[in-house]
C-alpha cells in the first residue's frame, strides 16, 4: 500500500494509472518493480502531457445505445464447480454439501474443517442404516449468501465467519436453521503498530469505537476490507454506524459521521492479501482482521491485536429441510467439538479469547444490507470518483474475450452512481478517446453502452499508450474536482506487445502515488500483476466464465 501522512486521495478500488516513457520502443516485459527509478511529480505531469500529443489519439463519434443486458445475481454468478470446487468429496448414501468460509477450508492453518471432514467421513457413520459423509466446498461468506439466496447452488449447509451473513440471508426471504453456535472460537479485531497501540491509549484512553473514530481522525491511517464480502470489514461497519447514531445508524447524522471518517481512510482493501502487504510496507497503522489470520501471518508479528467487535465463531446453519441431513449436520458439528478436533483447531489459531464477549448491535439483516449500502455511496468521504475504463481491443481479444468484456462492463454500469465521472478509452497500435469523462447519468450510460457494444477488436496491444491517454483526461478532470479520486480500470488479456515500455512508465505511476487496478482476462497476469504491484493495488485473474462476478465485486467496492 502507498500512504502518506496526508491520506493520499487514492484507495484500492481506484484504479489509477500513471504512466509515461521516453522513447516510443516495443514493451518489455521486464523490470523491477522494487527498483523504480524516482522523478518527481512535477516531472511526472510534463511527461504524461508530452506524450499524450505524440500519441495523437483519435476521439470517437458518441452515439447512444440502450443497456438490455443488466443480470440478476443468479445469471452474475460463476460456475461454481470451476472456481470453488469441492476441498473435500463425500460419497455416502447421505452426503451433504457444507459451504465454508475459507479460514476454515483453505490450506494449512486455513485448513481445519478439510482435515476434520476427512476424518469424518473414513469413520462410515449411519443414519438410518445410511453410511453419511460431508462434502466441503471453501466458499468466501458474503458469495455464499449470494449462492444461496439467489438459489444458483444451494448446499445443505453452511457455516460463515460470523452470523450477521445469516441475519442477512434470512431477510432475503431463505429460511435456515442454526444447528451450532459456535465450531470454533475465533474473534474479529484491530491490529495496531505497538507504538500507535500505547500512543492512542495514553491519548483517548481504552482502544473502543469511539476511540478508534477519534484517532483515525487525528491521522492515524486505519486499513479494512470491503464489508460486502469481509465478515471483520462488515463488524467494523456496524460498530461504526451504531457508534455515531446508536438510535439509527443509517440517518442522516451517521452518514455525515461516516463521511467524515471516511475521508481519513486511506484505502479499503478488497482483500486480506492487501492487508498482509500493508503490514509488510511497515505503512498502516491500524488494519482490521480476525485473531486466527493474524496468529498465522508472519507480516503481522510486530503488530498488537485487539479483540474489536462482533465474535468470529463460525457458527453453522442447516439450509436443507431434510431431516436425515439435517441429523448428518448436527453430527458433523458434534464431531468437530470432539476434544482432539478443538485441540487441533487451537493449535491453527482457533479458540483464544474465549473471554472476549460483545453484545450484537442489531440481528435486522436488512438494516444490515442498508448498512453496506451507505458504505458503497459514502465511503469516498462524500467525493465521487473520476475514473476510466481503459479496454484492450487488440487481436487476441476477438471472440469469446471481448464478448465478455463487453457483457460485463454493460452489466458492472448498474453498480456505478450517478455521482460519479467515468470515461472510456480503447486501444490496439492505436488509442481512442470513445467516451469522455462525464457524470455517469442516463445520457453518459447510453454514450458508454453504444461504445462498449461498438469495440471490435484487432491489431497490437499498446497498453501503456492507453494508460496514458487515460492519465491526462484524469489530470484535466481533476482540475474541474480537485477533491475528487481518480481511477483506471485496465482491461486487458496479455503482455504489452508495443508503445511505450513498463519501465518508462513505471517511475511516473510510483511518483504520482495512484493505485492500478488490472483486470485480466484469460491473460498471462505477469505484467498486470507486476503493473499493479507498483503501488500495492489488486491485480484481478478473470477468466470468460467468472468475470462478470469478479467485476461487480471490484465495482461495489469502489463506486
Amino acid at each position: 500500500m502507498t500512504f502518506s501522512s496526508k491520506f493520499k486521495k487514492v484507495t484500492i478500488g481506484t484504479i489509477s494509472l500513471l504512466s509515461v516513457g521516453l522513447l516510443l520502443t516495443a514493451c518489455s516485459s521486464s523490470g523491477d518493480v522494487d527498483n523504480i527509478e524516482k522523478i518527481s511529480k512535477n516531472e511526472a505531469t510534463k511527461e504524461v502531457e508530452a506524450f499524450y500529443k505524440k500519441i495523437d489519439p483519435t476521439k470517437a463519434k458518441l452515439s447512444k445505445d440502450i443497456d438490455n443486458t443488466t443480470l440478476d445475481t443468479k445469471e452474475e454468478l460463476p460456475d461454481i464447480d470451476k472456481n470453488y470446487p469441492l476441498t473435500v468429496k463425500g460419497d455416502g448414501d447421505i452426503n451433504v454439501e457444507v459451504f465454508v468460509s475459507p479460514e476454515k477450508a483453505g490450506k494449512g492453518e486455513d485448513g481445519i474443517i478439510n482435515e476434520i471432514a476427512e476424518n469424518f467421513n473414513n469413520e462410515k457413520q449411519t443414519v438410518n442404516n445410511k453410511r453419511i459423509s460431508v462434502s466441503i466446498r471453501s466458499v468466501p461468506s458474503g458469495t455464499a449468501i449470494d449462492y444461496i439466496s439467489s438459489k444458483n447452488h444451494v448446499p445443505d449447509g453452511y457455516t460463515p465467519s460470523n452470523p450477521q451473513w445469516n441475519y442477512i440471508l434470512t431477510s432475503k426471504g431463505f429460511n435456515t436453521k442454526e444447528v451450532t453456535n459456535r465450531l470454533f472460537g475465533n474473534t474479529s479485531g484491530l491490529l495496531m503498530k505497538k507504538k500507535t497501540y500505547e500512543g492512542i491509549k495514553k491519548k483517548y484512553g481504552d482502544i473502543n469505537i469511539d476511540t478508534l473514530n477519534k484517532a483515525v481522525n487525528n491521522g492515524y491511517l486505519l486499513g479494512y476490507t470491503n464489508p460486502y464480502t469481509s465478515s471483520t470489514g462488515m463488524s467494523l461497519l456496524s460498530q461504526l454506524l451504531f457508534n455515531f447514531d446508536p438510535e439509527n445508524p443509517i440517518s442522516d447524522k451517521a452518514k455525515n459521521e461516516f463521511q467524515k471518517f471516511q475521508s481519513n481512510i486511506p484505502s479499503t482493501f478488497v482483500t486480506t492479501t492487501q492487508l498482509r502487504d500493508a503490514a509488510k510496507s511497515g505503512n498502516a497503522d491500524i488494519l482490521s482482521i480476525s485473531y486466527q489470520t493474524y496468529i498465522n501471518t508472519p507480516e503481522f508479528k510486530d503488530y498488537k491485536y485487539i479483540p474489536f467487535g462482533i465474535r468470529q465463531d463460525s457458527p453453522l446453519y442447516a439450509t436443507t429441510d431434510n431431516s436425515e441431513k439435517q441429523e448428518v449436520l448436527k453430527k458433523f458439528a458434534d464431531y468437530i467439538k470432539q476434544d482432539d478436533n478443538q485441540q487441533k483447531a487451537t493449535q491453527y489459531g482457533f479458540n483464544k479469547n474465549d473471554d472476549y464477549t460483545f453484545e450484537e448491535k442489531t440481528k435486522d439483516g436488512n438494516l444490515l444490507q442498508s448498512m453496506q449500502d451507505l458504505w458503497k455511496v459514502n465511503k469516498n468521504g462524500g467525493e465521487p470518483i473520476i475514473g476510466v475504463f481503459l479496454t484492450d481491443r487488440s487481436g487476441s481479444m476477438n471472440g469469446e474475450p471481448m464478448n465478455n468484456v463487453k457483457k460485463s462492463l454493460l452489466n458492472s454500469m448498474q453498480y456505478i452512481g450517478d455521482e460519479n465521472l467515468i470515461g472510456l478509452v480503447s486501444y490496439s497500435d492505436d488509442v481512442q478517446i470513445d467516451v469522455p469523462i462525464g457524470a455517469m447519468n442516463g445520457t453518459q450510460k447510453a454514450y458508454m453502452t453504444s461504445a462498449i457494444k461498438n469495440m471490435n477488436p484487432g491489431g497490437g496491444t499498446n497498453t501503456y499508450n492507453g494508460v496514458l491517454v487515460a492519465i491526462k483526461m484524469l489530470q484535466d478532470k481533476m482540475k474541474e474536482h480537485p477533491n475528487a479520486r481518480p481511477v483506471i480500470f485496465v482491461l486487458s488479456d496479455g503482455e504489452t506487445t508495443g508503445g511505450y515500455s513498463f519501465n518508462r512508465v513505471a517511475p511516473i505511476i510510483k511518483s504520482l502515488g495512484i493505485t492500478v487496478h488490472t483486470i485480466g482476462y484469460n491473460a498471462d497476469l505477469k505484467e498486470l500483476a507486476k503493473l499493479s504491484k507498483i503501488n500495492e493495488s489488486v491485480s484481478i485473474d478473470a477468466d470468460n466464465d467468472n468475470v462478470v462476478y469478479k467485476l461487480k465485486e471490484l465495482f461495489n467496492a469502489e463506486f
